[in-house]
C-alpha cells in the first residue's frame, strides 16, 4: 500500500499556492483602483462642471432672448430708446443665471442694449443680419431703428462677473465666462380693420349751448362764411335786400354746429358721433403706420345688418381713408359676419406669406345679427396664423364678449369711453408691431 502521507503533502502545497496567488490578485486590484479612482474623480468633476457650464449658457440664452423680446415690444409700442431699455433690463433681471438675476447695463457706451436694422443680404432665403445704428441718433429720431439687440454677459467686466465653477481647480480654472446676443426685429404686417357701421354709430346730437352763445346769430354766420363753412347769397329787389346763408359743400347742420362749438366759441367737449370718432381714429392709425420702417398693408371690412369687404389689402393709405369716409352707417350689428368678410383680405393673393396677420375688430354695441364673433374667432385660430385685437367704444358695447374674442385670438382687448381714448388705442395698436427673434 502507498503511504497515506503523500496526498497530505500535495494538499498542503496546493493550499499554499492558492493563498499566495489570491494575495497577488488582491494587491493588483488595489493598485489598479488606486490608479483609476482619481481618474474617475477627475472625469466626474469635469462632467459636473461641463453640465453646469451648459446649464448656465442655456439660462443666459433664455434670459437674453426674453430681454430682447421685451425691449423690442416696448420699442414698437412707445417708440423711445428709454422705454426699450427699461423693459429689457427689467425682464433680464427676472431671469437667473447661476442663481443670480441677469444684470444689463443701460448706458449707451456699454453696448449691452443696441438699436439697428435687420437686412437679408443673401435674399429672402438668407439669414437676417443686424446692422447697428448709433443709439443717440436713434434717440433723436434722425434714424429709424427696427430691431433691438441685447448682449447678455457673464464674463469679465459684466455687472455680475464670471460664473464660479461648481468644482473649482480643474485645469487651474475656478470660473468661466459666457456671453449671448439676441436680436428682436419688428416684422411687416397685413392688417384687416373690421369697422362697425351700424346705426348706433350715428346718433342725433344734442348741443346744449351756454347762455349767450347763439350759433345762428348773424355774427356767427358771417364768421362761418369767412371760414368757408357757409355760403352767403345777397339778392336785391326794388324795395329791399335779402341775405341768405346755406351750408358749404361738406357741411350740414351737425358739422356746422360742431364748427361753431369748437372753432368759433372755443368750447370744450364738443359733441361728436361715434362714427366721426372712429374715422378720426382710423386716420390716426394710418398716420402712425406711415412713420414705421415696416411695410404694412391694410384692408377694411365693415358691418351693420350685413357685412362687406370694402377694400382689400393695399399700401396706399389714401385709398383706405377715402373708403372709410364713404361708408354710411345704418342698421343692426353683425360682428361675426364682419370678421368673416375681413378674413378674405388676409387670404387672397395680395396677402404676403411672411407678413404677420392682424385683425382689429371695433364695435360700439352688441352683436345681434349673423354668426357669433366668438364662434368665428375659434374657427379662425384653428385654421390661420392670426392675431385678433378687439376695441369696444362707449357704454353700450359688449365688453365681455369682445374680451373673449381677443383672448381666443391671442390679442388684446381695448375699451374707449370717448373719442380721444379711441384715437390713442388705434395709435397703440399701430405701434404694437409683432417681433421675432433672429439671433
Amino acid at each position: 500500500m502507498m503511504p497515506l502521507t503523500q496526498p497530505r503533502s500535495t494538499s498542503r502545497f496546493s493550499t499554499t499556492s492558492f493563498v499566495q496567488s489570491s494575495r497577488q490578485r488582491h494587491g493588483g486590484v488595489f493598485a489598479l483602483m488606486a490608479l483609476i479612482l482619481p481618474v474617475l474623480a477627475l472625469l466626474a468633476a469635469f462632467c459636473i462642471n461641463s453640465a453646469q457650464m451648459q446649464l448656465n449658457r442655456t439660462e443666459l440664452m433664455v434670459a437674453t432672448d426674453a430681454a430682447a423680446r421685451a425691449g423690442g415690444r416696448a420699442f414698437s409700442e412707445h417708440q423711445t430708446v428709454e422705454a426699450a431699455k427699461i423693459a429689457a433690463i427689467a425682464t433680464a433681471a427676472m431671469n437667473n443665471v447661476d442663481g443670480q438675476p441677469l444684470q444689463v447695463r443701460s448706458d449707451d457706451a456699454a453696448n449691452e442694449i443696441e438699436f439697428g436694422i435687420t437686412t437679408q443680404p443673401n435674399g429672402l432665403a438668407g439669414r437676417y443680419e443686424f446692422q447697428k445704428l448709433p443709439t443717440d441718433v436713434v434717440r433723436q429720431g434722425s434714424l429709424v431703428a427696427s430691431a433691438v439687440r441685447v448682449n447678455g454677459r457673464r464674463d469679465t467686466g459684466s455687472l455680475s462677473g464670471r460664473v464660479p465653477l461648481f468644482i473649482p481647480g480643474m485645469l487651474n480654472a475656478s470660473d468661466f465666462g459666457t456671453a449671448q446676443a439676441s436680436v428682436a426685429m419688428q416684422v411687416d404686417r397685413d392688417i384687416s380693420l373690421i369697422l362697425d357701421r351700424s346705426g348706433s354709430m350715428v346718433p342725433d346730437l344734442d348741443f346744449d349751448w351756454p347762455r349767450g352763445k347763439d350759433p345762428y346769430s348773424t355774427d356767427v354766420k358771417e364768421a362761418a362764411v369767412d371760414a368757408g363753412v357757409m355760403n352767403k347769397t345777397i339778392r336785391n329787389s326794388r324795395r329791399r335786400t335779402y341775405t341768405s346763408y346755406d351750408y358749404a359743400s361738406g357741411y350740414n347742420e351737425m358739422t356746422y354746429n360742431q364748427w361753431v362749438w369748437k372753432e368759433h366759441f372755443n368750447l370744450p367737449d364738443c359733441p361728436t358721433q361715434p362714427w366721426q370718432d372712429l374715422v378720426a381714429a382710423v386716420d390716426a392709425f394710418l398716420n402712425v403706420l406711415d412713420t414705421t420702417v415696416q411695410e404694412e398693408q391694410v384692408s377694411v371690412a365693415s358691418y351693420a345688418s350685413n357685412a362687406s369687404l370694402d377694400i382689400s389689402l393695399v399700401k396706399n393709405f389714401t385709398l383706405i381713408r377715402s373708403i372709410v369716409n364713404s361708408l354710411n352707417p345704418n342698421g343692426y350689428t353683425a360682428i361675426g359676419d364682419g370678421m368673416e368678410s375681413g378674413i378674405q383680405a388676409l387670404l387672397n393673393a395680395a396677402a404676403r406669406p411672411y407678413a404677420a396677420k392682424t385683425m382689429v375688430v371695433m364695435t360700439d354695441g352688441n352683436h345681434n345679427r349673423g354668426t357669433d364673433p366668438v364662434t368665428v374667432a375659434r374657427n379662425f385660430v384653428s385654421r390661420y396664423p392670426l392675431t385678433i385685437h378687439t376695441v369696444t367704444f362707449g357704454d353700450g358695447a359688449d365688453q365681455q364678449r369682445m374680451r373673449q374674442v381677443a383672448a381666443i385670438g391671442g390679442g388684446k382687448h381695448y375699451h374707449a369711453d370717448n373719442g380721444e381714448q379711441l384715437i390713442a388705442i388705434f395709435e397703440e395698436i399701430a405701434n404694437n408691431l409683432p417681433t421675432i427673434l433672429t439671433e
